[in-house]
């Protein structure tokens, strides 16, 4: 199993868009436009219900840790199927970030009779990129490899054949599956997927798609990690994992912003859920070597198993579901600048320092706002936090 990484302190085609904004002002909380729809073939993705690809724009849905939501979830099909998301504004790998985490992505897992070292989900596959020319397209590809990828990644990649009806060896395990000309007219009769495989202690045991924690019913720490749609959303508003709204008519943008603890068993109070990840985690899959990526504008989630759940697949295939994708949002005041803490002269001292010395296009701290350059927005912002504490 790989090793996890060192933990970072807290120093204190055609786009299909969603609108959305954060409440404190910072640009792009969630990922807000689709890229590409690319599933592979799979029982829910002839389903009007679970084909939509904008389901996976914006706040996520939760319903909690004993069930999963299905009223705002895109299906990926089988192996290999995707969807590519873009940010509005690019997401920072940021160390004053909880737990130096900077993003979070939100499937349909639960807990099977709540337990929460037996997690109902189906791994996914994440890959990051940035818009190095500003062109609006995607660089170079990167791989979170998480807890149970190949090294380097690329000995995992594979591809999947698909072809339509049941007289092929690379027909789906049922002919209905292959995506119809109702949903995908004009698609072709056969055609190709692929992305990173992962190994095999990540295909779940049973009816309802099971992942035991290898460590026993009392493990404290997470054995898998690193994948999304394996960790419960809650419900919005519920602030102690209980599925109990305990602040009715929250903000999305302020709870689905803050991340579990992705080594830790169950779901950390205040936290939304889901699965968070580091950008530092990225590596180019060719080598294995750290990707050093200070951002990402691009996403692309994959279903990362090929295998199919009972006899002949007669509960269906893994498929990975997605629900959203949001940046994490920094700990205490967006105006604490030094992370001392509380916004006052010293933070107004950053931010004048930085005042027309920034670069454009890259992380800064006195970019409260994210709008890429620091000017009278994010001295606004700060005047109007001074004296806030964390």
């Amino acid at each position: 199993m790989r090793s996890r990484p060192a933990r970072v302190s807290l120093v204190l085609g055609g786009l299909l868009a969603v609108g959305g904004g954060a409440s404190d002002g910072r640009a792009g909380d969630f990922a807000s436009e689709v890229v590409e729809y690319a599933p592979a073939p799979g029982q829910f993705i002839n389903n009007a219900q679970f084909n939509d690809p904008t389901k996976a724009l914006g706040a996520p849905v939760g319903a909690g840790t004993i069930e999963g939501d299905l009223t705002k979830i895109v299906s990926l099909g089988g192996f290999g199927g995707s969807i590519t998301l873009r940010f509005s504004e690019t997401v920072w790998d940021d160390p004053r970030n909880p737990m130096g985490l900077d993003f979070i992505v939100f499937g349909n897992a639960f807990w099977l009779n709540g337990v929460p070292t037996q997690r109902s989900g189906e791994a996914a596959v994440i890959e990051i990129a940035r818009d190095v020319n500003g062109d609006g397209a995607p660089g170079t590809w990167y791989v979170i490899p998480g807890s149970s990828m190949a090294s380097p990644p690329m000995k995992a990649h594979r591809e999947r054949m698909w072809t339509r009806g049941s007289g092929s060896s690379h027909a789906p395990a049922h002919p209905a599956w292959y995506p119809g000309e109702t949903h995908y007219p004009g698609f072709p009769d056969d055609y190709t997927t692929a992305t990173y495989e992962l190994d095999a202690e990540l295909i779940p045991s049973g009816p309802f798609a099971v992942i035991e924690n290898p460590n026993g019913p009392s493990a404290q720490e997470e054995a898998h990690w690193g994948y999304g749609d394996l960790s419960p959303a809650l419900r919005l508003g519920d602030l102690t994992g209980n599925n109990v709204v305990d602040a009715p008519g929250m903000d999305p943008a302020d709870f689905y912003t803050v991340p579990d603890d992705p080594f830790l068993v169950g779901i950390m109070p205040g936290s939304g859920g889901g699965d968070a990840f580091d950008i530092a985690w990225a590596v180019d899959p060719a080598t294995g070597a750290p990707a050093n990526l200070d951002g990402f504008d691009f996403i692309r989630i994959s279903t990362g198993l090929d295998a199919l759940m009972g006899p002949g697949g007669v509960l269906g295939e893994l498929s990975v579901e997605v629900g959203g994708v949001a940046r994490v949002r920094r700990a205490g005041p967006s105006a604490d600048l030094n992370g001392d803490g509380v916004v006052n002269a010293q933070d107004l001292g950053v931010l004048l320092g930085s005042w027309g010395v920034c670069p454009a296009d890259a992380l800064c701290a006195a970019d409260i706002n994210g709008d890429g350059v620091v000017n009278a927005q994010d001295l606004g912002e700060l005047l109007g936090q001074w004296g806030a504490m964390r």
